[in-house]
């Protein structure tokens, strides 16, 4: 009798501690994100303060997770009603989730990035040459991504970091997408497809965080005028 209740208060008090690491891990997420963005080849400046922060991460819970289909999918906890809109961005505890295509008021769907309808722009982390992120169906599975139009002589290697460029306002930049795990050159081409171990395990997503971006409207404009 007593080992099960000392198993109980054991289990409420872990719980404790995970919802305190996650309050804290949002706060560290504000305080590095909070500093600058950059707008082509400007920079504006943020003070950081509660009044002019530009990056903010709202904790959310997954509510269900599919990541063994072709077109998989993510369901969140929150919606509207907390501010959620689409195209929002979504990170793990380590690296990026997805992008918010659907809202209702109390919940949101997520296109994760093992979905051949994700793609994005992110940035070999060592060289900072560009490439583009795309889930292959037939190609990768639930811990793998590729990325395309990355040239033959970017000086990649396994175990290199590919992370997010923050050139879209969805995410920061610097946000883990995943580690080389292969690549193939095209002398054809002259570009190289590189395969990367994805950095969030989507087999066992419980936990994220929505990203929000008080600047990301000016952002879009901007890019959408260069």
């Amino acid at each position: 009798m007593y080992e099960s209740k000392a198993a109980i208060l054991n289990y409420f008090y872990l719980r404790e501690i995970n919802e305190e690491l996650h309050d804290e891990n949002q706060y560290l997420r504000e305080q590095l994100h909070n500093q600058e963005i950059k707008l082509g080849k400007k920079y504006i400046k943020i003070n950081d303060s509660l009044y002019l922060r530009n990056y903010k991460f709202l904790k959310v819970e997954v509510l269900n997770s599919q990541y063994k289909y072709v077109e998989n999918s993510i369901l969140l906890n929150k919606g509207t009603s907390n501010g959620l809109k689409e195209k929002m961005g979504v990170i793990g505890v380590n690296g990026v989730i997805g992008i918010i295509n659907k809202c209702s008021s109390y919940y949101s769907s997520v296109v994760p990035v093992i979905n051949p309808h994700f793609v994005l722009s992110v940035v070999h982390e060592s060289s900072s040459t560009w490439g583009d992120l795309q889930w292959l169906s037939n190609i990768n599975n639930y811990q793998t991504a590729t990325i395309n139009n990355i040239p033959n002589y970017t000086p990649i290697k396994e175990g290199d970091f590919f992370v997010t460029t923050g050139s879209d306002g969805i995410f920061p930049r610097g946000i883990p997408i995943g580690t080389v795990k292969s690549f193939e050159k095209n002398i054809e081409t002259q570009m190289m497809t590189v395969k990367v171990s994805l950095s969030e395990d989507f087999s066992n997503t419980h936990k994220g965080f929505v990203v929000y971006n008080s600047v990301r409207d000016e952002l879009f404009n901007y890019n959408s005028t260069k």
